[in-house]
């Protein structure tokens, strides 16, 4: 039985998410180094876990569609 595609209002919900991710961790690496005085270290620390999560949820996420 086929699965129905992704509509494109899911479809712009999950780059949504994705830049959320992404951007939000990476901002949240920025304000810790701030803190800490450790630039940049934290920044590379919260792209990394962003773009980890983002690359999670898309998985996730089109595992409904597959």
């Amino acid at each position: 039985m086929a699965q129905k595609p992704p509509s494109p209002v899911q479809l712009i919900g999950l780059g949504s998410a994705v830049v959320v991710l992404v951007v939000g961790c990476s901002v949240l690496g920025w304000f810790i180094d701030g803190r800490a005085h450790t630039s940049p270290v934290f920044v590379f620390v919260g792209l990394a876990v962003g773009i980890a999560s983002a690359c999670l949820y898309s998985y996730v996420q089109f595992r409904k569609f597959l």
